[in-house]
């Protein structure tokens, strides 16, 4: 058996182009699927955990996180953040209809992290740009 290609991980800037999506259904998905590539980024790096063994489908999102958490790398408002951005994606990927006011309460939870910005012009703006400054908080784990 050959071995794996190793998982990719976005740049900030990739990032910001895969964010620029029309449908907040794909917004929602890649940008949690970006979190979680930099967390295993992070627990690779921090722990020395082979990538392949991170992309393991047993290995879940909640692992990953716990780790992370208990560990006190992930801390504060990017836990809150990492932990938000991760029940949206839940609630569009496990539902056909999500509810929206649960979703628009946790984008509104969302915190701008060590970043300048205008009050966005919609709920899925600040999503991006909360999506963007957590996963710079998190490269600085690195």
């Amino acid at each position: 058996m050959g071995k794996k290609a190793p998982m990719w991980a976005p740049s900030k800037k990739e990032l910001e182009k895969i964010l620029e999506v029309d449908n907040v259904h794909e917004l929602f998905l890649v940008g949690q699927v970006c979190i979680e590539r930099m967390l295993e980024k992070i627990l690779e790096k921090k722990f020395n955990i082979p990538l392949e063994a991170l992309d393991d489908p047993m290995i879940m999102w909640t692992q990953k996180y716990l780790i992370l958490e208990k560990s006190g790398l992930l801390k504060g408002n990017v836990k809150k953040n990492v932990r938000l951005i991760n029940s949206i994606r839940n609630r569009y990927a496990h539902r056909l209809k999500p509810d929206e006011k649960a979703i628009g309460n946790n984008i509104r939870e969302l915190e701008y992290l060590g970043i300048s910005h205008t009050n966005p012009t919609t709920k899925f703006e600040k999503y991006r740009v909360c999506v963007i400054s957590t996963f710079t908080a998190l490269e600085k784990m690195l």
